[in-house]
């Protein structure tokens, strides 16, 4: 059985080769031209999220450990205050709480991973293994990511930080890195829009 990070980067190079895919119609019917399928253009961007999505699995993972989202509290002895006594008088067993959602941990997973460390790593790698998969030398690649950098994060504040909460807060960390390749498929269409420019 594979493992929750095979799954989930098999998962993310189904939406990625999906965006890639829309974003070569949106290109062809933009330009006024017939579409004809780019196959080295789906292959390098599906390449760098074969590259990429299981170290963003392990950040996901990291985070989570290092900032829980959830706080399970210990249950308490009085269920009588509780308002939790069985009607048989019987053994009424631990009264399992629900999990309280952490916001200062929800917050500091969101900063590191939205508006610092995730975005400027994603967005550098992304400019170097797109520029190796293209070829292009290591001056053209320091120029996209000198000129292209800013622009693709502040275009990603948009969408990512709303995302993020989202994610922090609602979906499973083993799930959490789907979610953010569902979402990442509009994402992935600007992407592949941007990777055909640079």
């Amino acid at each position: 059985m594979p493992s929750q990070m095979t799954k989930a980067t098999l998962a993310a190079a189904g939406l990625s080769s999906a965006s890639n895919i829309i974003a070569q119609f949106l290109e062809a019917y933009r330009d006024s031209r017939p579409f004809v399928f780019d196959t080295p253009n789906f292959l390098r961007f599906v390449t760098v999220t074969f590259i990429t999505a299981p170290p963003n699995y392990m950040w996901q993972q990291l985070l989570e450990r290092s900032f829980p989202a959830y706080e399970r509290k210990a249950p308490t002895g009085d269920l009588e205050k509780q308002g939790v006594a069985g009607e048989d008088g019987g053994e009424r067993g631990k009264l399992e709480q629900k999990p309280k959602l952490n916001l200062r941990n929800t917050f500091t997973k969101w900063f590191s991973d939205c508006i610092t460390l995730g975005a400027i790593f994603n967005t550098v790698a992304f400019f170097i293994l797109m520029g190796i998969l293209k070829r292009q030398s290591m001056d053209q690649i320091g120029h996209n990511i000198r000129t292209e950098t800013i622009p693709v994060i502040v275009a990603g504040y948009k969408i990512w930080p709303f995302a993020s909460i989202i994610s922090f807060s609602c979906v499973p960390v083993e799930r959490r890195i789907v979610f953010l390749n569902f979402v990442g498929l509009l994402w992935g269409i600007y992407m592949s829009l941007v990777a055909s420019r640079v």
